[in-house]
Formats: structure tokens, C-alpha cells, sequence
């Protein structure tokens, strides 16, 4: 919707502003993701070290060639990629005592030549160079974003891109909103600024996928905030469903991003059933039941109803506008 190769002023990458890719992709091959960090081998350390450090000179190169133009670098990551590994590791193998981080990224010292962590902050990056971004979050009612990202994990692994036994820690570690409350709560209290976290104008900025789907004008407003080109916002398109991607030749599996972004590709514009205004719990989990079975229908309302409380925090503190 924001349609980024369109306006004029914005610098990022070719896939659409991820640069912690490579991070991710990086934990599952070596099966660190998998593995408690007191367990990592020397080589599993060093390897997501690297990767991370490598990531992250992306991101800074991008948003140095930005600001020599004066333009704007946008880039936007799912949390979970650049959480510090040991936070992730502590919280899926349930540790009592906080695990040092095997991940410790090279900042350059302008930004500070000590590297502080407040307690808060769970991820790779200090706190003066986090307080240097501007963050936006994008949150989902989570008995819609759950049962959507367990389909997709399962197409995964009927194309053979993810393992069966990978599905059960990548729906603990993504069906929660904690690691999202989280740097929000870090913003609110580190970014400050004269409008406070109330939603409006203040920092960070946060948008609800229902607003987003049936309020576009959130987003128009959104690009106002930020400094894009409200113009070039669209609620339509032209699907992509003649690509290679998402029709492959003799057998051969879709690509993980085919698979990601199956729905995208193949509609023309904004799908408002995807995001009803009105979200049943115990209706959806009867659904659940009949597409997962009982006892995934069962973990699914779980995980749905302990994020319900960040969920409902998080939205009330949402960017809205007038008669929305």
C-alpha cells in the first residue's frame, strides 16, 4: 500500500525493506534457532555472528547513502529477527537465569563507543543507536495472525522449505505479541517526544491491520507522519499471479517468498474478509478445530487468548484520524 519503488524520496532493498533475512534463514540452517545458547557449538556462534554483522553493515550502508541524499531509508524487519539470540533461547527453553548474549554486533562509535543495554531492550542493538530510529509497529488481532502464520509454516513444509519438527518452537517463539510490547514499551520510554505514546502523532507510531484494511486513510495519514508521498498509496493492484514463482514448472516447490506472499500475488486489491471488524474467539476456535484438529485447535486459542492482553494494550494506543 505504501507502494516504496514509487516514492521518490525512499531508499531500501530489493526485498522490500527486510534486511534481517539472512539472520533468520541463518538460525534455521545451522539449527541455533532450535538450540539452546549454552549449547551452541563455536562454529554456530561464530556463524550468526557474522551473519548479523553482515546484516546489520547492510542497513547502515542503505541508510548512510540515504541520508547523504536526503532522502529517507525505510526498512522493517519482523521482531523476532533481530532479538538478541539468548533473550529468543531463554524465553522457548523456559531458563531461569539470562544467558549472555553469543551475538555482540560492531556499532560504530558515533553512535556511542559503550555499548549499554537497558534492561528492557531485548535486542541486538544498543540503546543509542535504537534511539536513533524512528519505529513503527503493525499489530493483527492474534486469531487472525496466529492460524495465518501456522498455514503458511505448514505450505512451507509441504514444499519442503521448513522441517517438520521446526513448526512447533517457530509457532511458540512467533504466536505471542510480547517481543512487539516490548520495544514498544522500550520507545515509550527512551523515544519520548512532545506528543508522548498516545497514539497520534507521538512516538512510536503504531497501526492496527484493521484500520489499515478498512480505514486507508490511517495509512495516508501514516505517510504524512513519516514524510512519504500520500499519493502514491494504493488499495489496488495488479496481481502477480502469472509469475514464475507462483505457478512452478515440472514438479519444482515454490519459492519461500511465493509462499509468503501467496495472497498478495494473487488478489488485485485490499481483501477486507481477511480482516473482519469483529473477531469471535470462540467461533474461530470451532474453525480451527475442523482445519487443525482438536488438539492444535485447542493450542491455537491458547496462544490466541494469553496475547489478547498485549494485543488490547497495544491497539488502544494505535494512530487513528478524525471519523474513522
Amino acid at each position: 500500500m505504501l507502494s516504496l519503488e514509487h516514492q521518490e524520496n525512499v531508499i531500501s532493498n530489493e526485498k522490500g525493506g527486510y534486511f534481517f533475512w539472512d539472520a533468520f534463514m541463518k538460525g534455521r540452517t545451522t539449527m541455533s534457532s532450535y538450540t539452546p545458547v549454552k549449547n551452541w557449538t563455536a562454529q554456530q556462534t561464530s556463524e550468526m555472528q557474522t551473519v548479523c554483522q553482515q546484516n546489520f553493515k547492510d542497513v547502515e550502508s542503505k541508510s548512510q547513502l540515504a541520508e547523504s541524499h536526503g532522502n529517507i531509508f525505510f526498512a522493517k524487519e519482523h521482531v523476532q529477527w533481530f532479538t538478541d539470540p539468548a533473550a529468543i533461547s531463554n524465553f522457548l527453553w523456559g531458563c531461569e537465569s539470562r544467558a549472555l548474549s553469543p551475538v555482540n554486533i560492531t556499532i560504530p562509535a558515533s553512535y556511542d563507543p559503550v555499548h549499554r543495554f537497558s534492561p528492557n531492550n531485548l535486542t541486538i542493538f544498543p540503546d543509542r543507536y535504537l534511539e536513533t530510529w524512528r519505529l513503527t509497529f503493525l499489530i493483527r488481532h492474534p486469531a487472525l495472525a496466529f492460524p495465518s502464520f501456522y498455514r503458511a509454516m505448514r505450505e512451507l513444509e509441504k514444499e519442503e522449505f521448513a522441517q517438520p519438527h521446526e513448526v512447533g518452537r517457530l509457532m511458540e517463539l512467533n504466536a505471542t505479541l510480547r517481543w512487539t510490547r516490548l520495544l514498544y514499551g522500550w520507545c515509550c520510554e527512551h523515544q519520548r517526544s512532545d506528543n508522548g505514546c498516545d497514539g497520534a502523532t507521538g512516538l512510536p507510531i503504531l497501526l492496527d491491520a484493521q484500520d489499515v484494511i478498512h480505514h486507508p486513510e490511517v495509512v495516508v495519514r501514516y505517510c504524512e507522519l513519516i514524510g512519504l508521498n500520500p499519493a502514491h498509496v494504493r488499495v489496488q493492484w495488479d496481481a502477480e499471479s502469472s509469475q514464475m514463482g507462483n505457478h512452478p514448472l515440472n514438479g519444482a516447490h515454490k519459492s519461500p517468498d511465493a509462499v509468503m506472499k501467496f495472497t498478495l500475488a494473487n488478489s488485485s486489491h485490499i481483501l477486507k474478509d481477511k480482516t473482519p471488524a469483529v473477531v469471535d474467539i470462540a467461533l474461530q476456535r470451532k474453525r480451527w478445530d475442523e482445519e487443525f484438529g482438536k488438539t492444535l485447535g485447542q493450542q491455537m486459542e491458547r496462544w490466541v487468548r494469553e496475547a489478547m492482553p498485549d494485543y488490547d494494550y497495544l491497539r488502544s494506543r494505535r494512530l487513528q484520524v478524525k471519523d474513522q
